[in-house]
């Protein structure tokens, strides 16, 4: 491609961007563009502090959310490499004293399982107690809210991993099913697999992850240290939707949730340049620059399609795959939490890849990485990173999928049937939605929206065929009764 041609695709990028980014609401954003054997492309735009008028640029550190998981899944893959561990290992030959409310289920689950999201631990409040000292603190934090939905405020501060391991044993909870029955986004997996790094390496999950990726990669603006952000000039200010007014205006802070033992599932501070370089050690096969950081072996599994999520879309280690209309793997994984939206995507055949960071929640980073590759794949700007199929045949009747349904982590949705789709409503917090509606797509599947921000929905059913849960957001979110809402108020609901 001719360096005007490609000027001109870079201008028509920026102007799609910049109205993207207005249409959205989001203060600030840094975009990056992998292309084997050329020069990286970054940018940034609008704002890392909106009321300073501070604009965000590619060295401007962003949260990254659940991007941390591809980190962690690459740290146990290290120590794989150097024998101190296998992936098909059972949690408890490195972590004795991890027990579950099923002994039996809870000697089969391997770090393959945590690593996949396939364990059997459903969504569950612990979530928020890892967080629950910068939680307090967030503008947006609303206790008595959270405490409608299951959430004991007065519940102590989960911080270390041995306090994770003794709330999974001791908390009122079920397995979803055995181990790599039924696929369930998990933080308190990942978690569990920072706390196996540090006794197989002996080192700090931080410690070892900075000396085994970070630091031979070269990603030198990556931190777990709310420290070092607090020190350092170019750190965005993060912005959280106000849902108390209905999500606006905007509500800055500049409260990081990098806690303890959190931080495997989701603590990672990085810029847009050391994130793409993290993007080329996938496109190349673990190499960065010259310097090779990992086996070709080791990223193939991160990238190889080991769940089944729904139709063509799969979990690896860290990492969503599909292939594309070509036969082309796409790997790419996001990240969300108050004040962060985060995305990586690469094609490693093509040797391509690209990622965006975002200093607010739901900001629509993947349509943005799309739109940065796509040319590159020769796809048009617009199509998602995951489609959804056409509309199928309706069933004869909805009634079965309709209820309630609630997991740990705040979600609870009101389904009702139509006559051609489901009404969905979000009763969680904070609700997102009401009305959704949901089309039959085939089977149990089903979707609502189009383009990046479609969802999909496939509802599960036990052995006796009966709806049990839905996957919504990739959780396991099981079917309740109505009167689990009161339950969950009282303290006293078995997740």
């Amino acid at each position: 491609m001719s360096p005007a041609s490609e000027n001109l695709r870079w201008s028509e990028f920026d102007r799609w961007t910049r109205r993207r980014r207005r249409s959205d609401d989001v203060p600030g954003l840094s975009v990056g563009l992998f292309r084997r054997g050329r020069r990286p492309i970054t940018r940034g735009y609008g704002w890392r502090d909106r009321a300073r008028r501070l604009p965000a640029s590619p060295q401007t550190v962003f949260g990254t959310g659940s991007v941390t998981k591809s980190f962690t899944a690459l740290a146990v893959l290290r120590l794989q490499e150097l024998g101190a561990l296998r992936v098909r290992d059972p949690v408890v030959r490195y972590l004795p004293e991890f027990r579950t409310p099923d002994p039996r289920r809870t000697a089969r689950i391997s770090l393959h399982h945590l690593l996949t999201h396939t364990s059997g631990l459903p969504p569950l409040p612990s979530l928020f107690y890892m967080w629950a000292r910068s939680e307090a603190r967030a503008p947006t934090y609303e206790s008595r809210a959270a405490q409608r939905l299951g959430i004991d405020p007065t519940h102590p501060p989960i911080d270390r991993y041995e306090d994770l391991i003794e709330f999974l044993g001791s908390a009122r909870y079920r397995l979803v099913g055995a181990p790599e029955q039924y696929f369930s986004y998990s933080n308190e997996g990942y978690s569990l697999l920072g706390a196996v790094i540090e006794r197989a390496s002996g080192r700090t999950f931080e410690g070892w992850l900075d000396d085994a990726i970070l630091r031979p990669a070269g990603l030198r603006s990556a931190t777990f240290d709310p420290g070092v952000l607090v020190r350092s000039d170019e750190v965005t200010t993060l912005y959280s939707a106000n849902w108390h007014r209905g999500g606006a205006p905007l509500l800055a802070s500049q409260e990081w949730t990098v806690e303890g033992c959190s931080r495997p599932a989701g603590g990672l501070t990085i810029n847009v340049e050391d994130l793409l370089r993290f993007v080329e050690l996938v496109v190349r096969g673990g190499r960065v620059g010259g310097r090779r950081i990992l086996s070709t072996t080791s990223v193939t599994e991160m990238i190889r399609p080991h769940a089944e999520l729904f139709p063509g879309l799969y979990y690896g280690y860290g990492a969503l795959v599909r292939r594309d209309e070509r036969g082309r793997v796409l790997a790419f994984h996001g990240g969300a939490r108050p004040g962060v939206s985060a995305v990586w995507a690469a094609a490693p055949s093509a040797g391509v890849g690209g990622a965006v960071l975002a200093n607010r929640i739901e900001a629509p980073t993947e349509a943005i990485v799309a739109a940065a590759i796509n040319p590159m794949l020769g796809r048009a700007r617009d199509v998602p990173l995951v489609g959804l199929p056409e509309p199928g045949v309706v069933p004869p009747s909805l009634d079965e999928y309709g209820g309630w349904y609630g997991s740990g982590e705040l979600s609870w949705y009101e389904i009702r049937a139509r006559r051609r789709h489901l009404r969905v409503d979000d009763r969680g917090l904070p609700p997102r939605f009401s009305d959704l509606r949901l089309r039959p797509i085939g089977g149990d599947d089903f979707a609502a929206g189009t383009g990046a921000a479609a969802t999909w929905v496939r509802f599960l059913r036990d052995r006796q065929g009966r709806v049990i849960a839905m996957n919504r957001r990739l959780r396991f979110v099981r079917k309740r009764d109505p009167r689990d809402r009161a339950a969950a108020r009282r303290g006293r609901i078995v997740w």
